[in-house]
């Protein structure tokens, strides 16, 4: 997490590898998530949405994933981000009305997409909706909301529906998590650890940054973030604050996101 000059920054690290490593089939940037998926098959990932050709008439068009994208045609990875992409001003909604799980108010665009959890779907077959819902926590993209609804999920359903799931992800290291140091007691050089269980009574945390984030927050000295692997450049304040970043100096098939931004990346 975190910011370097010179590479792209992500807002959580599975956009960070979905975006950065969507080729990699080792699986290696998952695995450094708090929840990553267990399974995440991919084959209904190859469908694209396009506009349908057959929709002439703008006020009733929709888009329709049948077949390959024709030449010329944009390809999506939604029906939603179709509809936002090529009916953006159509007032009708008659694209929006032929999904399967229609949002309630169409979006403006493809960024104004949200996502929510089909709870009314099976645990294991369920995925995540464009639009939003009451009563239902609402997430800024897919992979972040099938992380956040449905970490437990081993059927790998809801990353099946992603534009481009990760093909393989261990959780061989997931299962590691970050605390307070016990053997912390100043403050002013406290770090934090990842070995063996977690004490009673202490959080657990997915990764170091995080746990420095929530642990030492107003830690002036950067005791904590100085003892990192791969210590950002500037410590963020809190765990929202936190960025990612491809670490393109490593082989892609072993490479990860790491914390802080790097300029161009």
């Amino acid at each position: 997490p975190g910011k370097m000059n010179g590479r792209p920054s992500f807002d959580s690290m599975a956009e960070c590898c979905i975006g950065a490593y969507p080729a990699q089939t080792s699986g290696a940037c998952f695995a450094g998530m708090d929840s990553p998926p267990t399974v995440a098959p991919t084959t209904e990932a190859d469908k694209k949405w396009f506009k349908d050709p057959e929709s002439n008439d703008f006020t009733t068009g929709t888009c329709i994933n049948d077949g390959p994208v024709p030449s010329g045609y944009v390809a999506y990875g939604t029906n939603a981000e179709c509809c936002a992409g090529e009916y953006k001003t159509q007032t009708s909604g008659a694209c929006y009305a032929g999904m399967a799980n229609a949002p309630s108010a169409a979006p403006s665009a493809v960024a104004d997409i949200k996502y929510y959890p089909d709870y009314d779907t099976d645990y294991e077959d369920a995925t995540c909706l464009p639009g939003k819902m009451n009563g239902r926590p609402s997430f800024d993209s897919m992979a972040e909301c099938c992380i956040g609804a449905y970490p437990a999920q081993t059927s790998g359903a809801c990353f099946a529906g992603m534009d481009s799931p990760p093909t393989v992800a261990p959780t061989t290291e997931a299962d590691k998590k970050w605390f307070k140091d016990p053997e912390s007691n100043d403050f002013t050089t406290g770090t934090c650890i990842n070995d063996g269980p977690v004490p009673s009574g202490y959080v657990a945390y997915g990764t170091n940054a995080e746990c420095c984030a929530g642990e030492y927050k107003t830690q002036t000295s950067g005791a904590c973030y100085a003892g990192m692997a791969n210590a950002p450049s500037a410590a963020p304040s809190a765990v929202a604050d936190i960025k990612y970043y491809p670490d393109y100096d490593t082989d892609y098939e072993d490479a990860t996101c790491l914390p802080g931004k790097m300029n161009g990346r």
